[in-house]
């Protein structure tokens, strides 16, 4: 590890970033959606079908606030997990993850959800 910057095993932070995802949709997804979030998410794959089963869910609902942008912050973020799921293996699909963490944080506020800042 270099002056505590980057892990020297970039699965550990895709591992990081798919539970970051998991725990973005915990607290709105189950009640706004009726989407069932498992209690954990074991890699990209796992991520990407839960992040595309949340945006599918959020075409059949009724969204408060901003329901179309928050749809299509979800479909973005889908297509995100799907290509981080892809990758080949040993590649590092963080980038991808981040990304897709933010598009879900994003989907959050537009449909009114108060999301806390992490620095």
């Amino acid at each position: 590890m270099s002056a505590g910057t980057t892990p020297d095993n970039p699965h550990a932070g895709v591992a990081g970033l798919c539970e970051q995802i998991r725990g973005a949709f915990e607290g709105w997804a189950p009640r706004l959606l009726g989407v069932h979030v498992h209690g954990t998410v074991s890699g990209p794959a796992e991520a990407a079908r839960l992040v595309a089963a949340v945006a599918d869910a959020a075409e059949f609902t009724v969204l408060p606030g901003d329901g179309a942008l928050a749809r299509a912050e979800l479909h973005t973020a889908a297509a995100g997990a799907s290509t981080a799921a892809v990758e080949r293996p040993g590649t590092d699909a963080r980038a991808d993850l981040a990304a897709v963490r933010a598009g879900c944080r994003r989907a959050a506020v537009a449909v009114g959800l108060r999301v806390p800042v992490a620095f």
